[in-house]
């Protein structure tokens, strides 16, 4: 079910929530699954289901205490509830648009159990979840997202000043820093002295092309992403989320692309944590491109990690004639502070254009990517939108294959799910 709306509140959505037609509270809510290989339950993988208006005023009324229960033979009682965060996907442009398409969705983490079938009753729960994951903002160092109290990662979404001692040129924002391990540890650095402009996780092209000249977002020469507004800051029992609206402007002053990012970051209920980025680039003016580095390549969606001792990368892509066509990076090493190794695996969703990438590896500088669009330049034309998605993965230890080949294929191939009044 989709609702076009112009923009409105969070608390204008709940009235109209309260308004909307069949009461579904007097029915059974189940959510059936399939998860045919059994993936998405050996990682814990996050999972997403539409549901209908009746639906979404139900769980509404419950006020976020949202408990699924697994029914059937194959049913095991966790040691914990299994909490589930009802919301929406919010699809909205960044200005001068103001239509919103807005999703009703439930997310939870798919519990490990057996594969194919699996129900699960919806309930409200006689207690409140804990707010585990929070989305602060207002930090002076970005926007904190933390689970329990510990820090998970840090949107740095204002422009973050150069350090003493590195060219002030090289200021800049709108990227991931730190990220954290699993004990802790800062797993990104920034501000390198070999490549100062290299930032955390972060997202940018070496040719930003407009008409006939090519400035460089990736290097911050010319071309700046510049905060808009910060749309939503999630907390719950599930997931943490920042979307936000960031303007590339050239010269500092002209917006050339509205830039929607959404990170999602999930609790870690299995043997590693889900981090999601999604980045819709819409084109504001005609003639924009962006491309990797001629003669290089790289550019896109980037990890700089802190430096490691122990590294060790895994690049994976399937040959060209097996279908489905598998596709990950994964970094992994004994980081600074932390106790034991840990690592970060990157996986392309298959829907990005040219998938699967080239996947780039700098050891020395401890730096790899999916280099989209390589050394091509692909154009963002104007009122068009590209959309990029990548999930990160930060697991302990070193990740075997078939873990990753399990990631792998919840996020491209999630179990089907949908939700049944009975």
């Amino acid at each position: 079910m989709r609702c076009c709306f112009g923009w409105m509140s969070a608390a204008a959505i709940g009235v109209f929530v309260t308004l909307l037609g069949v009461d579904a509270a007097a029915a059974e809510l189940t959510i059936e699954v399939s998860d045919p290989g059994g993936a998405a339950a050996r990682v814990s993988a996050p999972l997403e289901v539409e549901v209908d208006p009746a639906t979404a005023k139900a769980l509404h009324a419950w006020s976020g205490r949202v408990e699924l229960v697994e029914l059937g033979q194959a049913a095991a009682k966790p040691a914990h509830p299994i909490w589930a965060q009802w919301g929406m996907r919010i699809l909205m442009p960044p200005p001068p648009e103001v239509t919103t398409v807005w999703v009703p969705v439930l997310r939870f983490l798919m519990p490990s159990g057996p594969a194919g079938q699996r129900k699960f009753l919806i309930k409200a729960s006689p207690q409140a979840p804990p707010p585990v994951m929070k989305a602060a903002t207002g930090n002076a160092e970005g926007c904190l997202l933390s689970e329990e109290g510990s820090p998970v990662l840090n949107y740095r979404w204002q422009p973050v000043a150069a350090p003493t001692g590195v060219d002030p040129k090289y200021a800049r924002g709108d990227y991931i820093h730190p990220l954290y391990g699993p004990s802790g540890e800062v797993l990104t650095d920034d501000f390198p002295k070999d490549h100062p402009h290299h930032r955390g996780v972060w997202w940018s092209w070496p040719v930003t092309r407009w008409k006939n000249e090519v400035r460089d977002i990736w290097a911050v020469v010319g071309v700046w992403s510049r905060p808009k507004s910060l749309m939503n800051n999630t907390d719950g029992p599930v997931f943490g989320e920042y979307r936000a609206v960031n303007l590339w402007k050239w010269g500092d002053r002209h917006s050339i692309v509205g830039e929607v990012v959404s990170i999602q970051a999930f609790q870690q209920a299995g043997p590693g944590r889900f981090v999601d980025v999604e980045l819709e680039l819409i084109g504001h003016e005609d003639g924009v491109a962006i491309g990797g580095r001629p003669h290089g390549g790289y550019g896109g969606f980037a990890f700089r990690a802190a430096p490691t001792k122990e590294q060790k990368i895994v690049r994976h892509v399937d040959p060209p004639d097996v279908k489905p066509r598998r596709s990950w990076l994964d970094y992994s090493g004994l980081f600074p502070g932390g106790k034991q190794v840990a690592g970060v695996a990157i996986f392309e969703h298959p829907t990005n254009p040219k998938y699967p990438n080239v996947l780039l590896e700098y050891p020395g500088i401890n730096c790899v990517m999916p280099a989209f669009p390589g050394e091509a330049e692909v154009p963002i034309p104007k009122g068009k939108t590209l959309t990029l998605k990548h999930r990160l993965w930060i697991h302990p230890g070193r990740a075997d294959e078939k873990a990753l080949a399990d990631v792998w294929s919840a996020y491209a191939n999630p179990p089907k799910a949908k939700v049944v009044k009975e």
